[in-house]
């Protein structure tokens, strides 16, 4: 920002800048389902005709990346420079002959920034991401995102194998770090970047969009030599949320090439169907059944047939479209699910929340349950979210007084252990099934009361809002499984996640070493997981916090004050893991 004192400066809003791209990554992280732990900062390398005393500047000048990862970078420029392929390249046009050079020298810095950091990424188990580089005030402008592996260990990409005919992304999260990249490269165009982003860079849900249908490319270039780019996210989307005489799309679609020896037809049309026709897609959709699928590449439908069992999938040659319900549907590769969208909104496929900490929340709730319990739920869960239409259940400590109470609001019956099949049978009538803890149930088909409460809202359904008012009333606890309509999920009271000691004790001793200059990353992280926070620890951010509010400020920069931390009464050792 103007005014701050910066040894390393290559432009005066460098700093907003990074930690605007840094908000965006995180937030298109969190909004796809992935964890939010990116790091994002910037590399300068000094440009041939700029006597800057500095070669290499880095923004956080005071992070955690040192200048010294940098050494001989414009050493590496140059040499990447000189023996650059693209210099063998003869454009048909005087402009772009004229521009070569300045893109060969940008794509020489960021494959020297990308080079730098390989030792850097080894060493702390992390993945950098360059973006494109663009030269300002004499600087060639690395904009870095870097992600820890553990991410991509809970969400694997496309390993892309040695023999594999594959172009494009190997994840949505690898599309989705590139289309935050390609906007962070944008703004680097624009006059002062990082002084107005918020207003000229994307929003995290359009970036998100882009991403999806960047990433959908890929299986077309996977299948198909002459690829024509079609966007197969934006067909899907329409197939998906077309009905075929009031009934919803339910079914399979094969990615492949046609003449791939991996399927076999069934009926073969003599004229393919393009996709640029969904109401006829949507219409062979309703020919697919249990194990006959549509045979398609991403431009054209062929007929019905099947993949043989004996095809590997390591071969990545054959991508599955599975429409689940009505506007959702989900892109496979073998049995690795790599993109789920739900009414056109693309996300990552995973388990609707985390095993253990249900479990552990369990637990937590219902201290007289064993593990055993806890998992029979979390499978009653499982099941009762697959059927495909709204159900509830609710567990309640007084579950046999409460069955009595409402008797008279649904079916009472002889306590039995709520099995499978019994939960397809009750689940299909209106009201809620009561379990006792154990998984016992005790009533079906129960209407629930209880006191209106902040929590419930008009923009959600009744089901919803009857398990709010009934879980959060005064008394006995209660957990309440909510499968709505629209495939929405909840339990209620919201699961608090489980969070590492370590990586609390990380952000905390960060904290303690900022500077005025460089603690809001490590406050804010803090400020967000305040229930976590021990007594011991509440007092040493306090002490740090104290420093900060009594530092001299700038006259012209605003500074948000940050509360003092108190510990929270709910807070407990369980909720802490390693």
């Amino acid at each position: 920002m103007p005014g701050k004192g910066m040894y390393l400066f290559m432009w005066s809003y460098q700093d907003s800048y990074r930690i605007h791209i840094q908000i965006l990554v995180r937030s298109v992280l969190a909004i796809l389902g992935a964890p939010e732990d990116a790091e994002v900062f910037i590399v300068g390398a000094r440009s041939p005709d700029n006597n800057n005393h500095n070669p290499v500047c880095i923004e956080p000048e005071d992070g955690i990346w040192g200048l010294s990862l940098f050494e001989g970078l414009l050493d590496s420029v140059e040499s990447t420079y000189r023996d650059h392929d693209a210099h063998n390249l003869f454009y048909g046009d005087d402009a772009s002959m004229r521009d070569k050079p300045e893109w060969i020298r940008r794509d020489s810095v960021r494959k020297s920034v990308q080079k730098s950091l390989d030792a850097y990424d080894k060493k702390n188990d992390v993945t950098s991401f360059c973006g494109e580089v663009r030269n300002l005030d004499g600087y060639y402008i690395s904009t870095v995102i870097q992600i820890p592996n553990t991410t991509f260990q809970k969400h694997p990409p496309l390993p892309f194998k040695q023999g594999a005919k594959i172009n494009g992304h190997r994840s949505l999260i690898h599309a989705a770090i590139h289309a935050v990249l390609h906007e962070a490269t944008e703004e680097l165009q624009h006059p002062d970047p990082g002084r107005n982003s918020f207003y000229s860079m994307r929003k995290p849900e359009e970036i998100i969009r882009i991403a999806a249908r960047n990433f959908m490319y890929t299986p077309g270039g996977a299948i198909e030599k002459g690829y024509m780019f079609n966007d197969l996210f934006t067909s899907l989307n329409l197939i998906s949320s077309l009905m075929y005489e009031g009934n919803k799309g339910v079914g399979q679609l094969i990615l492949v090439n046609p003449d791939n020896d991996a399927i076999e037809f069934l009926i073969k049309f003599e004229e393919s169907i393009s996709f640029r026709e969904p109401r006829w897609v949507r219409k062979v959709l309703q020919m697919a059944s249990t194990g006959i699928g549509i045979i398609a590449n991403s431009q054209y439908i062929y007929g019905l047939g099947r993949l043989k069992e004996s095809h590997d999938p390591s071969m990545q040659d054959v991508f599955i479209i599975e429409f689940i319900d009505h506007c959702l549907w989900e892109l496979r590769c073998g049995e690795q699910a790599m993109l789920r969208s739900h009414y056109s909104e693309p996300k990552l496929p995973q388990e609707p929340f985390d095993k253990t900490t249900f479990l552990a929340n369990y637990t937590r709730l219902f201290p007289l349950s064993t593990k055993k319990d806890g998992v029979n739920l979390w499978n009653l869960m499982l099941i009762q979210i697959n059927q495909g239409y709204g159900s509830m259940i609710v567990v309640a400590e007084d579950a046999e007084d409460e069955a009595l109470r409402l008797s008279k609001q649904g079916t009472r019956i002889k306590p039995v252990p709520l099995s499978e099949a019994l939960l397809k049978s009750v689940s299909c009538i209106d009201g809620t099934i009561l379990l006792s803890p154990d998984g016992y149930c005790h009533a079906v088909g129960i209407i629930l009361d209880g006191e209106a409460t902040e929590q419930c809202t008009p923009s959600r359904g009744s089901r919803y809002n009857s398990g709010i008012r009934y879980v959060q009333s005064n008394g006995p606890k209660r957990l309440a499984i909510v499968v709505s309509d629209d495939k929405t999920i909840d339990i209620i009271p919201q699961l608090r996640k489980l969070v590492s000691r370590s990586k609390i004790e990380k952000y905390l001793a960060t904290f303690e070493a900022s500077t005025i200059d460089n603690y809001h990353d490590s406050r804010n992280w803090l400020d967000k997981h305040r229930f976590y926070i021990s007594a011991e620890q509440c007092a040493r951010i306090n002490r740090k916090i104290d420093y900060i509010e009594a530092h001299p400020k700038d006259v012209g920069v605003i500074h948000l004050c940050t509360e003092h931390f108190e510990v929270h009464p709910e807070m407990n050792l369980s909720y802490l893991i390693d």
